[in-house]
């Protein structure tokens, strides 16, 4: 019979690496930025810095593409 520690056992999200790659599934799916900390604290026990690192990281980009992309256009 299991314990009730077996039933409730998470797996440690901490690596920014494994981070990203779960950040960049999330908002492929449609799932917004504010809701991705929620979503994966009920099934990953989380690293908070870290995914703040990374979801400013990839907020950066975003940011960064657009602009980038009007340079291109006008090239």
């Amino acid at each position: 019979m299991r314990s009730h520690s077996e039933d409730n056992f998470k797996i440690r999200l901490v690596e920014r690496a494994q981070l990203l790659i779960a950040v960049q599934k999330m908002l492929a799916h449609g799932i917004p930025e504010e809701l991705i900390p929620i979503r994966l604290a009920h099934a990953f026990y989380v690293d908070i810095d870290e995914l703040n690192a990374v979801l400013e990281i990839v907020r950066q980009a975003k940011e960064r593409t657009p602009a980038q992309q009007r340079s291109f256009k006008a090239a």
